[in-house]
């Protein structure tokens, strides 16, 4: 009888001492995913603010080459309002005026868009975070379509590119018998839509800084 009462005895001293260990990991437990949480959210946050930065930066590139494109684009608005019907009409054309937009005429840029960020925020894993499922869509369709107007530009541009080494195997009187650069400015569309382009991606990237804004 007293054995069996010294046995129940060390039972609940036991239930009691594994309870407190329970209780102690659990709390331990929570105290490390609290920890968790927030150092993931903190990462988040980081992430996001990377990405805002990178997206600002690739506005004032792009704002930057339009500025850059904007004499190119008046010498294609000047062809078509003289109404040039093909390359040796020149009759309308005044040289003086075509000289005027001469250093523009044949520019070529070399189209890039900053992606670091995002591609640091894809390889974290820390993407999985984001509740708003709609954000990330928006923010993956913004690069998207960054990489989309960088192809399509750099294609124009090859071809600006081409057409400008066919005039310079031009002599000088054949070249001032033609309109300089008259497919790419009259035939192609490019110019008027490298502008589209980039206005429509603009707005597009600003859209996106103000929805990831909205959770940070």
């Amino acid at each position: 009888m007293k054995k069996s009462k010294i046995s129940i005895k060390k039972i609940v001293r036991y239930v009691r001492d594994l309870s407190i260990v329970v209780a102690g990991i659990a709390v331990t437990m929570y105290v490390n995913d609290q920890i968790t949480n927030k150092s993931e959210k903190r990462d988040l946050r980081l992430y996001l603010n990377a990405v805002v930065l990178e997206l600002q930066e690739n506005i004032k590139d792009i704002e930057e080459q339009i500025k850059m494109e904007q004499k190119s684009f008046g010498y294609a608005k000047y062809l078509n309002s003289v109404g040039v019907k093909s390359v040796t009409d020149v009759k309308p054309v005044s040289r003086d005026t075509v000289n005027s937009y001469i250093d523009s005429i044949y520019l070529v840029q070399s189209v890039t868009y900053k992606t670091n960020a995002f591609e640091m925020f894809k390889l974290s894993g820390t993407m999985r975070l984001m509740e708003n499922k709609e954000l990330i869509l928006t923010i993956w369709k913004a690069y998207t379509n960054m990489d989309e107007v960088k192809n399509l530009v750099d294609m124009g541009y090859q071809f600006k590119l081409d057409e400008a080494k066919k005039e310079a195997e031009l002599s000088f009187a054949e070249r001032q018998k033609r309109i300089p650069m008259y497919t790419f400015y009259t035939q192609t569309g490019w110019t008027f839509e490298f502008q589209q382009h980039w206005k429509a991606t603009i707005e597009m990237l600003k859209e996106t800084i103000r929805q990831i804004e909205e959770v940070l």
